[in-house]
């Protein structure tokens, strides 16, 4: 078995040996990934939050990554990967900057003749932006320069990198879900730009319509994850990893690409069929990401079962292979119901949910006694106790999305034409709905991980 290990700070001829790209990629891509998390709530229509206090509140990720994150690096790289990781983190937001650097119409009537049309300004902010976040990224890397500790190897940086990916699409399915609870999903209608404008260059003023705001910042998070998971992809191919998490990475991409191509054709073609597709879709690429992370962990290299640790993930992996089927199929009839309102398909989706938390139960069960079973089992066992909790707490919000925002008549969602005269948003219902979608995809992409960790553990070892 190969193994990784962490190595002195000093020296690079160990071919472990991270240097300064890797490091600051993971570190840029991790700290601008929750900076656009907290961009998304400090900028939420009737959310008003002042530029003094906003521009710290979007800094601090930057910072507080910063500071975990790069004494992981030679002492003599840190200011070099802190510039580094600053500048990327500093390029990736440009693709949120876009819609303060654009002129500022009052009205979407306006966007055919400003769209794409930057404000003087724009190059100002666009380089003090980015000199902001290398300041910010160095200033940390100062504060723990002289810090004791042990470097990181490839791997290691590899693995966050790919947690990083996963962690992504979060925001992003959340705020499709958003999207769909809200009924925001024609809300902007050209599928490929946002009224006529390249999606990056939407002025932000415009966003101030609630449903033109979750439809534009769900293409934007979107875009995001994409970026994301090609530097994800040529990180994995161009490191010494085995063939397998190489193979899925590339499907990884293809995936993401496909749900963005799926999400235009939705728009498009004002699809229904397209938008359940979507839905299922995106919660299957989803749960590939975090089994890609899971792959490329150090756990996952260096897990060496027992004979008592094989023998129960045998048993475990045969009843959450069967558990992720019917999550698959549970999570077609939600996406009907939610998309087409099928009082069959919310039937169906009410009933089969009682099998789907046994299942999810046992299968939990299955992955708590493999970790008691010996040391070497204990990767599997967290997923166990998460399945567990995620469950229940997705079954309670079942239950309160059914009395909150279940109607059996399929409204006609607002577009660009309607949007002034549509209804008021259900905030209770919608975040309901919302949370119960997420925790959905939530538990497919624990139970896959608990799925690929009995497959692993379920091998025995090779002797050399």
């Amino acid at each position: 078995m190969t193994s990784t290990q962490e190595l002195p700070n000093t020296g690079s001829s160990n071919p472990l040996y991270a240097g300064t790209f890797g490091p600051a990629c993971s570190i840029g891509f991790g700290a601008a990934v929750l900076m656009w998390a907290v961009a998304w709530v400090l900028h939420m229509p009737g959310v008003h939050v002042q530029t003094p206090i906003a521009i710290p509140l979007l800094l601090l990720p930057l910072l507080a990554i910063s500071l975990l994150w790069i004494p992981g690096v030679r002492q003599q790289d840190r200011l070099k990967t802190g510039a580094i990781a600053g500048l990327i983190a500093g390029l990736v937001n440009l693709l949120i900057l876009g819609a303060f650097i654009t002129e500022q119409p009052e009205s979407t009537a306006e966007m055919s003749e400003k769209a794409n049309s930057l404000a003087p300004n724009a190059m100002v902010v666009v380089l003090g932006s980015i000199a902001v976040s290398i300041v910010v990224s160095l200033l940390a890397a100062l504060v723990v320069r002289g810090k004791d500790t042990r470097t990181l190897g490839q791997r290691r940086w590899l693995s966050r990198m790919a947690w990083v990916t996963a962690l992504t699409y979060l925001p992003l399915i959340a705020v499709g879900g958003i999207v769909t609870s809200t009924d925001s999903g024609l809300a902007v209608p050209d599928a490929v730009t946002s009224y006529g404008a390249v999606s990056v260059l939407f002025p932000l003023k415009l966003m101030a319509e609630p449903r033109i705001f979750f439809e534009h910042s769900h293409r934007l998070f979107g875009t995001l994850a994409g970026l994301t998971t090609l530097v994800l992809m040529l990180r994995v191919l161009f490191s010494k990893v085995q063939t397998l998490p190489k193979t899925l990475s590339v499907l990884l991409l293809i995936g993401v690409s496909a749900q963005g191509i799926l999400g235009i054709i939705r728009v498009a073609e004002s699809s229904t069929l397209f938008a359940v597709i979507h839905g299922v879709f995106a919660q299957l690429v989803f749960a590939l990401a975090f089994i890609i992370a899971v792959m490329l962990s150090r756990s996952w290299i260096n897990a060496s079962p027992t004979e008592a640790v094989v023998a129960n993930s045998m048993k475990a992996r045969k009843i959450l292979l069967i558990a992720m089927i019917c999550l698959c199929v549970q999570l077609v009839f939600g996406a009907l119901t939610r998309h087409m309102h099928s009082s069959h398909a919310m039937l169906s989706h009410m009933g089969f949910a009682f099998i789907v938390m046994t299942l999810i139960i046992v299968g939990g069960a299955f992955c708590m006694r493999t970790g008691k079973a010996d040391e070497s089992g204990q990767p599997i066992r967290v997923y166990g106790v998460l399945m567990h909790a995620i469950v229940t707490w997705q079954f309670a919000l079942g239950f309160a999305t059914l009395s909150l925002a279940w109607t059996s008549e399929k409204p006609d969602l607002p577009t660009s034409e309607t949007l002034s005269t549509a209804g008021m948003i259900d905030p209770v219902g919608s975040l309901v709905a919302t949370l119960h979608q997420a925790s959905g995809a939530a538990l497919l992409a624990t139970t896959a991980c608990a799925l690929v960790w009995a497959i692993r553990l379920a091998q025995r070892p090779k002797m050399r």
